[in-house]
């Protein structure tokens, strides 16, 4: 597996045909295509990047398959002035069960002190419960997104 972010990533057009086909896996994925062919990632989701864990050993088309993906961005679903936010995560059907997605979320926390030098926690936004915990995250709010639904706000501390 190897970890990498989709604006330094040499084949961004092979992204983009597994995100194409993957829009049927899980509600998020169109909006997250779209962000990214029409060049809006940025001014929706402000700085930041979609981090991939592409399978080199499995080929989709000619390129590594998408293992598991999520953004780390100063942006989510929540309208909120905290940053940064970890979201549209998403782990494809055949690499469920592996926790791929802790490579990616140590990757950001490690990356947040950096990137992020101002703030003290990581968050994230989600309906789900018990999952986000595994991965050393406290609920410390319910939230309203931008679509008037509610959710739950998760936080982890940043080490610096």
């Amino acid at each position: 597996m190897i970890l990498t972010d989709f604006y330094s990533y040499n084949d961004q057009n092979s992204i983009l045909s597994q995100l194409d086909k993957l829009q049927t896996a899980w509600e998020a994925i169109p909006l997250l295509y779209s962000l990214l062919k029409e060049d809006k990632f940025h001014s929706t989701l402000g700085n930041g990047t979609l981090m991939l864990l592409l399978d080199e050993e499995k080929l989709t088309d000619g390129k590594p398959t998408i293992a598991a993906f999520a953004t780390f961005c100063d942006v989510d679903e929540v309208d909120s002035p905290l940053r940064p936010w970890i979201g549209f995560v998403f782990t494809s059907p055949d690499y469920r069960g592996r926790h791929l997605m802790g490579q990616i979320i140590e990757f950001c926390m490690s990356e947040a002190p950096k990137r992020y030098p101002d703030s003290d926690y990581v968050y994230i936004s989600t309906a789900e419960t018990g999952l986000y915990e595994k991965y050393g995250f406290e609920f410390f709010q319910n939230l309203t997104s931008r679509w008037n639904g509610q959710t739950r706000g998760y936080r982890r501390k940043i080490q610096k």
